[in-house]
């Protein structure tokens, strides 16, 4: 799962080896002021998470890897 778009990793919702559907928040960017909920595009199983609080990332960088179900 890559950023949707550059900020900085204010929340965290998950954790390596959680289950998540669709939809479900993974974690929170923030830009400009601006937050957004990035979600996952399917459902599985977290298989690694390569983001820690306040990391700046880009559009593109890698947030997860998702394990389908």
């Amino acid at each position: 799962l890559g950023a949707p778009m550059s900020g900085a990793v204010v929340e965290i919702k998950v954790a390596v080896g959680d289950q998540v559907k669709a939809g479900q928040a993974i974690c929170v960017l923030s830009a400009m002021k601006m937050e957004t909920v990035v979600g996952a595009p399917a459902d599985g199983v977290i298989e690694s998470l390569d983001i820690a609080l306040k990391d700046n990332l880009g559009a593109g960088d890698l947030i997860c890897s998702i394990k389908s179900a």
